[in-house]
């Protein structure tokens, strides 16, 4: 009975500290949650603005017709700093594991992503952790312009984005896009889209604009990364505070019946002892 009782207090400790959680990270949710709908309409703009100018452009640096095999990847991965947060950050670097070769380099978001790449001996370049929900457009500016560094030097030839894409509160997918080079549309697909007049040409315009993209990309991804932290670490804390009151409550099922078993043996021993007490008179 006394383990019994001692295992209880320890699960009741534990269900403070998971439903604290989950309530932080809910809160954390909705805040952070209101930014992505902020900045969809920038986001999409910027993406349609691009794909306009793309199919105008020849032998930039940028741009390509068809998709290459990279010799050199720079990848960007988004992790979180914290735990708790369910398969978040395990999911995405399984993902990304695989299709690391030997000479590619990561840029490390958070200090899961550090941790586990580095136990893995990949060559981790640079390291951010101090990302939260109260980073801005311009904290992620220090990325694109290391990206955009990296990729005129031609240090590296294909830059990567691993994150973890939010659809909705119980949903989030671990996604890799290519950020550079960008694939130009198809003949036929030029052929479709709407004749657009720029000035600047389109040469300057997209040279120029360039690391706007970038930092368009890279925010977009940080916000959705942070939104799909908060929403698996509500959903792991969630199902951890259900199992620690289904296991009190299976204790106190054990604990009821051994103290009834207790009772019980108690009385049959006052029972029995008062029965030897009659035959001995």
């Amino acid at each position: 009975m006394e383990q019994i009782r001692q295992r209880i207090k320890v699960i009741e400790v534990n269900y403070k500290i998971t439903k604290a959680t989950q309530l932080v990270a809910t809160a954390k949710l909705k805040r952070i949650g209101k930014r992505i709908e902020a900045i969809k309409p920038y986001y999409s703009e910027v993406y349609d603005t691009f794909h306009q100018l793309l199919p105008k452009l020849e032998n930039s640096l940028y741009i390509k017709d068809k998709p290459i095999e990279p010799k050199k990847t720079l990848w960007v991965v988004f992790n979180s700093s914290l735990g708790l947060c369910g398969g978040f950050n395990s999911n995405l670097n399984k993902m990304v594991l695989p299709q690391l070769k030997a000479d590619d380099e990561i840029i490390a978001i958070g200090s899961k992503a550090v941790t586990f790449f580095k136990n893995h001996h990949k060559t981790v370049i640079k390291e951010y952790l101090n990302f939260n929900i109260n980073s801005t457009y311009n904290d992620s500016q220090d990325i694109a312009l290391t990206l955009m560094s990296q990729f005129n030097d031609q240090s590296v030839d294909s830059i990567k984005i691993a994150y973890t894409k939010y659809i909705n509160t119980v949903t989030m997918t671990p996604t890799i896009i290519d950020l550079l080079p960008i694939v130009s549309e198809s003949k036929e697909t030029k052929g479709s889209l709407v004749l657009t007049d720029f000035e600047p040409s389109p040469g300057t315009v997209i040279e120029t604009a360039i690391p706007l993209y970038i930092g368009a990309i890279i925010y977009g991804a940080l916000i959705e990364s942070q939104v799909s932290e908060q929403a698996s670490r509500r959903v792991a804390m969630e199902n951890a505070s259900n199992n620690a009151r289904d296991m009190k409550d299976d204790l106190l099922i054990h604990y009821n019946r051994a103290r009834q078993g207790a009772i019980t043996q108690e009385i049959s021993e006052i029972i029995g002892g008062a029965d030897a007490q009659k035959t001995s008179s």
